[in-house]
């Protein structure tokens, strides 16, 4: 399968024909990571999200930490999970729609291959395609409206172990 077959297969593509997929792909930069390279970093200010086409990728975030055996706070990067292109299909997506830092760190577990578009190329697209872009953020709500719900689910079931925890 060639790289534009699977950016086009890409789940926020999803209602546009092959051309317009081709329009957007046209906008994009390639970019290959290799293993261990950073793709974007936490609270880093760069506005533009990837098209994630092939590889895998760990997500991780620095939390504080109050140290046990010792006074004070300790930043530890955590890692919180490891995305396979052919399940996400995009990173970043959020710069594209507010300007703020990076939430996350993404670096490559395995080489990854990756078609970036910035924020100002995004904006051009979606006002010179309006049709393509309606569906295209149609899409990307959907997507977001998901993890929402997957988050809510997430931080409920933290909330009810911590709480068993602490009642013992």
């Amino acid at each position: 399968m060639t790289e534009f077959e699977k950016f086009k297969n890409i789940v926020i593509l999803r209602g546009i024909s092959h051309d317009e997929a081709k329009l957007l792909f046209n906008f994009c930069r390639r970019s290959v990571y290799e293993k261990g390279d950073l793709i974007m970093e936490e609270g880093e200010e760069k506005y533009s999200m990837f098209f994630f086409i092939e590889g895998e990728a760990i997500v991780s975030n620095v939390i504080t930490m109050k140290l046990s055996n010792r006074m004070g706070y300790s930043e530890v990067e955590k890692s919180l999970v490891r995305l396979k292109a052919e399940q996400v299909g995009i990173l970043g997506e959020m710069s594209v729609f507010e300007e703020q830092p990076r939430s996350a760190t993404v670096k490559a577990f395995e080489t990854c291959i990756l078609y970036e578009i910035g924020k100002e190329d995004f904006e051009d697209f979606i006002n010179a395609h309006p049709d393509i872009g309606t569906v295209i953020l149609l899409n990307i709500a959907k997507m977001l409206c998901a993890r929402i719900r997957r988050g809510n689910k997430d931080v409920l079931k933290l909330t009810t172990a911590l709480s068993i925890a602490l009642s013992k």
